[in-house]
């Protein structure tokens, strides 16, 4: 393992100019060191808890809980029978008094909210905690816990991590290390994105060989309160909450505006479209349809297409909003 480039200083204009297309994750110590949320966490549990309560709107949210035991792993079961913990619905108020309960035991079970939309569930904390290189339209997501650990996954969109309470340990991997992370199917994960079965941080190579080239790639980053990672879309990564009585998280995923009229909604369906279209092809075949979406969905430049008049180039050139809906329009009627 690595570690991870750190910042101690980011503007939002070097974030968006120099960061953001060096397609590589960095820590950012300190970003939001100022957040109130962040003194409160610094204080411990109590203090925490009672000032999210201030801004409680009393919605309900997810909860996630786990069993007791050394890992307090919130993924896939043994043999995929499942998963590891169990949802509910409940308010948050009922949540916080479970964390000061499960404070007071020895081996508590994990306790999780995950991904709790802030302006729905504690309206006006996103006002007074900013992220100064992201514009307020982009929502914030909060994520509180005990000590556990969400197995490695990835996000297509772009993740700033803000740690607020507590301490967390990230171990990121780049989209190659894919072959290597032993993943579980993508129509059966915890999240919306296939999830490995394997321990990062307790690695059992007699079990996932390919673990070692895996973990060769990966980057390595421990978070205290105020400190910030930034994850790119795709990259794997696991989170481990290491504080064995309350951890506190807030997140922002994000895309790119895209174009007027345009929906930046089809990378997750056709990555599921190819699945079932070419796996079942002779090897040969396979590596042809590989090439050929090597070149035209991933190689096509423009000196890759100077043989054509920038006006013949159909779907290979630049499309508006219009020709755009009717070329998704064929790929639906195609797939009937």
């Amino acid at each position: 393992m690595r570690a991870m480039t750190e910042f101690l200083a980011m503007s939002r204009e070097r974030f968006h100019a120099e960061l953001l297309p060096a397609y590589e994750p960095a820590v950012l110590r300190g970003l939001v060191a100022d957040w109130p949320l962040v003194s409160a966490g610094r204080q411990g549990l109590e203090a925490a808890l009672h000032y999210l309560a201030g801004f409680d709107s009393g919605a309900p949210v997810d909860a996630l809980l786990v069993r007791p035991g050394a890992r307090r792993a919130f993924g896939h079961a043994p043999g995929l029978d499942g998963f590891t913990f169990v949802r509910d619905r409940r308010p948050l108020a009922a949540l916080f008094e479970q964390f000061w309960r499960y404070s007071h035991f020895e081996e508590p079970p994990g306790l999780a909210v995950q991904s709790a939309p802030i302006a729905e569930v504690l309206p006006g904390l996103e006002a007074v905690n900013a992220n100064p290189l992201l514009d307020a339209a982009i929502p914030p997501r909060l994520w509180l816990g005990n000590r556990g650990t969400t197995p490695a996954h990835f996000d297509s969109s772009h993740n700033i991590a803000c740690v607020v309470a507590g301490r967390r340990r990230f171990t990121v991997l780049p989209p190659q290390s894919a072959p290597d992370l032993y993943l579980g199917p993508p129509d059966h994960a915890p999240t919306a994105a296939p999830t490995t079965v394997a321990a990062l941080d307790a690695p059992d190579f007699e079990r996932f060989p390919r673990l070692r080239q895996a973990l060769d790639t990966a980057f390595v980053a421990e978070l205290a309160p105020g400190d910030a990672i930034y994850i790119p879309p795709l990259w794997f990564h696991q989170v481990e909450s290491l504080d064995p009585r309350f951890n506190a998280l807030v997140n922002y995923w994000w895309r790119p505006e895209p174009a007027p009229g345009r929906v930046d909604d089809a990378q997750q369906a056709a990555l599921r479209l190819c699945m079932l279209a070419f796996r079942h092809l002779p090897d040969g075949e396979r590596e042809g349809w590989r090439a050929l979406l090597d070149h035209y969905a991933f190689g096509a430049r423009p000196e890759s297409l100077s043989h054509l008049p920038p006006a013949k180039r159909g779907l290979l050139g630049e499309i508006d909003a219009g020709q755009d809906a009717t070329y998704r329009a064929d790929v639906i009627e195609r797939l009937k």
